[in-house]
């Protein structure tokens, strides 16, 4: 039986917790980070419920018009500070960690556990990249 693979990855992003949690509770910052390579996210078509069971719901889109949709589901919460995610296709659990450091900046810690260690190969990077759109979002 195959071991699911975890990675983590940390981001300091230029705005307290309080600010950096709207990147998972509200639409437009929410679209801003949470991109695929070739797509966008308009933030139009993202709707967020915010607690557990709740979902993230949005539409990856390519300039030809392609479209992906996708699903989160909220687990636990303890905003502005922790918040759980669940992928379920494919099936990972995503922990989010904001701390805030003393010069009005956060640390986001991100930890993916579920993944095979091909997906993970492909999701990885990419999860890399959008953490850092999250954080030129915030550098604005």
């Amino acid at each position: 039986m195959e071991v699911p693979a975890m990675f983590t990855l940390q981001q300091i992003v230029d705005a307290p917790p309080t600010d950096v949690v709207r990147a998972f509770t509200e639409p437009e910052p929410f679209a801003a980070w949470f991109v695929a390579e070739g797509f966008r996210t308009p933030s139009d078509r993202v709707t967020i419920d915010v607690r557990p069971g709740g979902l993230i719901s949005a539409v990856f889109v390519a300039a030809d018009g392609t479209e992906v949709p996708f699903m989160l589901r909220f687990g636990e919460l303890d905003l502005p500070h922790h918040l759980v995610l669940h992928f379920d296709q494919p099936a990972e659990d995503i922990t989010v960690d904001l701390t805030a450091l003393a010069d009005g900046r956060t640390r986001l810690d991100y930890r993916s556990v579920g993944l095979s260690d091909e997906q993970q190969a492909t999701i990885e990077p990419g999860v890399a990249t959008m953490l850092g759109h999250l954080a030129a979002y915030f550098s604005q």
